[in-house]
């Protein structure tokens, strides 16, 4: 059975000390399931970065699917690779640089408006 849906990137640049969204699921009233596929965190700093990711579903709940990792200096990190995470309609997935005074680049693939 093939998966039908709309391949997308999603990108934050300089995401600092608080969470930001990097992409939340359309929720209009066609809308269907996402699939993030991948998420790639960069250290663009001059020194290594902690970085902490989350889901939060569209009823305000939400879990960590890593904190407080650490990035090396002139590194990136593989938050989600080879899993799939997927996202309901409201969905997001947040990204927060735990280091003071710090940012990160953030990249994500997804599939978009997958029916299921």
């Amino acid at each position: 059975m093939a998966i039908a849906g709309i391949f997308k990137n999603a990108i934050a640049s300089e995401v600092g000390n608080t969470f930001t969204s990097v992409y939340t699921a359309p929720s209009t009233p066609t809308a269907k399931t996402s699939y993030l596929i991948e998420c790639d965190i960069a250290c663009t700093e001059d020194s290594g970065v902690q970085i902490s990711v989350k889901l939060t579903k569209g009823n305000g709940s939400s879990a960590y699917v890593v904190k407080s990792a650490p990035v090396p200096v002139g590194s990136s990190i593989q938050v989600i690779d080879g899993q799939k995470i997927v996202l309901m309609p409201g969905d997001s997935l947040d990204v927060k640089c735990e280091t003071p005074g710090s940012t990160v680049d953030v990249i994500l693939s997804l599939v978009e408006d997958v029916n299921i």
